[in-house]
């Protein structure tokens, strides 16, 4: 009995020897383990939080900005924002409420750099009417952005749009795009 168990490891060990070494020297299974491993990780970076205090930390630090706004502090409000964006920087709202806290302190060009950077990724989020939001008041305190973000805009429209298909209103001519608010008004 004792022979069939040495038997059986020294087999497990030498086949999986030779796993590693077809892994390790040829192609044949390594991109197929190389993605079983990024799914696996990305699937344990989805069930495991991140950081000392878990994925409610982020949204921790965006209250604390959000807080400390409310309370008048607005240099720990800033700080707060930029902390929380560093994390994640995709989050349009957050931009956008950064770029009020600096537009309410008289910061305005830095107000217009953050609505900007919130029109950018909306536009990456296809979410075009809400960048109609932020045009007016980042053409007011910086065109060019404002002249950057019309062309992007532009570009993105057409892209959703068939090639060679206008939209056309009840009456037969193109539609405008609808007059943008205040960026104060969605954020």
């Amino acid at each position: 009995m004792l022979s069939k168990v040495a038997n059986l490891v020294v087999w497990t060990v030498l086949a999986l020897f030779v796993v590693f070494l077809v892994y390790r020297y040829t192609d044949w299974i390594k991109p197929a383990a190389d993605h079983a491993v990024s799914q696996v990780k990305s699937v344990i970076g989805k069930a495991v939080p991140n950081g000392p205090f878990g994925k409610g930390a982020s949204e921790d630090q965006l209250n604390l900005a959000r807080d400390s706004y409310a309370k008048g502090d607005v240099d720990a409000s800033v700080a707060a924002y930029r902390e929380y964006i560093k994390k994640n920087p995709s989050n349009a709202d957050a931009h956008g409420e950064l770029g009020n806290v600096y537009y309410t302190a008289g910061n305005l060009p830095e107000a217009a750099q953050s609505y900007y950077d919130a029109a950018n990724l909306l536009i990456d989020q296809k979410q075009l009417d809400r960048v109609n939001d932020l045009m007016p008041v980042i053409g007011q305190i910086n065109p060019s952005l404002a002249n950057d973000l019309g062309s992007k805009m532009a570009q993105a429209a057409s892209q959703e749009q068939q090639p060679g298909v206008e939209q056309q209103s009840a009456a037969g001519q193109p539609q405008q795009p609808a007059s943008p608010q205040s960026a104060l008004h969605y954020y």
